[in-house]
C-alpha cells in the first residue's frame, strides 16, 4: 500500500533535523564583541582573528561575530562590566584583569609557579575547573569559555639588572595578576595597565619596569627601546588562559548547536595560540639580541624567594576569599593527583 504523502513529508523533515545535528534551523545571531587586545598583536590578537575566521568557515549564516578592536567600544579593563550589563554581547580577554572585582579569577588565568599549558587545560576541561569558573561568573550574568592558552611568558623588562631582592624595592612596575602581589612583598609598587598605555608610561618614567607577555608579543609594543634587560623565566605565568566572555542571556538564547560551534572555535583557537606562541619565540629573541637587549635568567636564589612569597600570596588570598580558596583547592588537588604520573611519564 503506498505511504501517505504526509508521512513522506514527516520522514523528510525528520531526516533534515537529524542531518542538522538534531535541531531545527536556529535563529540568526550576530554578536557584538570587544577584543581586549589589538587584532594585529602577535599570537594573542592573531588568535582572536583565528576564532573569527573559524566561526565564519564553520558553515551556515546563523552565527556571526562582529569583533571590534581593542578600546573601540569600551576600555579593555571595563570589558567584564560591559558584558555583564549587556552593553556588549561578548569580550575576548584575560581573566586575571578582573582580580580586583573577583579575586578568584586569577586561579583561572595564571598561577605563579603553577601549571604549564597542558596541565592547566586538563584541569579546566577534565578536572572540574571550568565548572567552578562558570559558577564564579554566573552571579554577574557572564559565561566564560576558555579560548586560548599561551606558553610561558617572559618575566619583565627592566632598565637596570636585578641581582638581589633589594633591587626591586621602590620600583614602580606594571605587573599583572598574582605575580604583582609577590613583587609587592619585596617592596615594589605595582600598577595594572592595558597594553596600549605601557610604552608611554615607561618612556615618561611613570613606571620603571613592566611585564606583558611572550617575546614575540612584546616586540611590537617597543619596550626594548627603553628597558634593555629582559628577564626569564616567567615564573608568574607559566601558562596563561585566555577567555571569551559571553553575556549570560545572550548565551542562553542561542541554540545548542550555536553554542557548540563557539566552543569548538575556541578549542581551535587554543591550539593555534599554543603552537603559534611556541613557534615564534626564537626569532623574537634573536631580534632583541640584535637590538642591544640583554637576556637574563633570574638568579636561583631569587627564584626561590619568589616561590616562597608566591606560597604566602596564595595562602593569604585563600583566607580572604572563599571562591578563591575553592578554586585553588581544586587546582592543587588535581595537580597532586597528576604529579605521580607526570613524574613517571616525562623524561625530564
Amino acid at each position: 500500500m503506498p505511504r501517505p504523502i504526509g508521512g513522506l513529508k514527516a520522514l523528510a523533515l525528520l531526516l533534515l533535523v537529524l542531518l542538522a545535528g538534531g535541531e531545527t534551523r536556529a535563529e540568526r545571531v550576530k554578536l557584538k564583541a570587544q577584543a581586549g587586545f589589538k587584532l594585529t598583536m602577535p599570537v594573542i590578537g592573531e588568535g582572536i582573528a583565528h576564532f573569527r575566521d573559524t566561526i565564519e568557515a564553520s558553515g551556515g549564516d546563523d552565527l556571526r561575530f562582529r569583533i571590534y578592536d581593542a578600546d573601540k567600544l569600551v576600555p579593555t579593563l571595563q570589558i567584564f562590566d560591559a558584558v555583564s550589563a549587556g552593553k556588549i554581547d561578548a569580550g575576548f580577554t584575560w581573566p586575571g584583569y578582573w582580580m580586583g572585582k573577583l579575586p578568584a579569577t586569577t586561579v583561572f588565568a595564571a598561577v605563579p609557579f603553577g601549571p604549564e599549558p597542558d596541565e592547566f587545560l586538563a584541569w579546566l576541561h577534565q578536572g572540574g575547573g571550568l565548572g567552578l569558573w562558570r559558577k564564579l561568573y554566573a552571579p554577574h550574568d557572564a559565561v566564560p569559555i576558555p579560548c586560548g592558552v599561551l606558553p610561558p611568558e617572559a618575566s619583565g623588562w627592566f632598565a637596570k639588572p636585578i641581582e638581589r631582592a633589594d633591587d626591586l624595592a621602590g620600583l614602580k612596575v606594571r605587573y599583572a595578576g598574582l605575580g604583582g602581589k609577590v613583587l609587592e612583598k619585596l617592596g615594589a609598587s605595582i600598577t595594572m595597565l592595558a597594553a596600549g598605555d605601557i610604552f608611554l608610561s615607561l618612556e615618561r618614567g611613570v613606571i620603571d619596569a613592566t611585564e606583558y607577555s611572550m617575546p614575540s608579543t612584546d616586540r611590537p609594543l617597543g619596550f626594548y627601546k627603553i628597558a634593555k634587560h629582559y628577564y626569564f623565566p616567567g615564573w608568574h605565568q607559566p601558562a596563561s588562559i585566555m577567555e571569551l566572555i559571553v553575556n549570560k542571556q545572550t548565551w542562553e538564547a542561542m541554540s545548542p548547536g550555536q553554542r557548540r560551534r563557539i566552543e569548538t572555535a575556541c578549542d581551535s583557537t587554543t591550539l593555534f595560540q599554543l603552537t603559534r606562541g611556541i613557534a615564534t619565540q626564537p626569532e623574537a629573541l634573536a631580534f632583541y639580541r640584535n637590538n642591544g637587549v640583554t637576556l637574563h635568567r633570574w638568579p636561583p636564589q631569587l627564584l626561590e624567594r619568589f616561590r616562597a612569597l608566591a606560597e604566602e600570596v596564595m595562602a593569604e588570598a585563600s583566607a580572604a576569599d572563599p571562591a578563591f580558596a575553592e578554586a585553588w583547592r581544586s587546582l592543587e588537588s588535581f595537580r597532586a593527583r597528576h604529579a605521580e604520573w607526570a613524574g613517571m611519564a616525562y623524561a625530564r
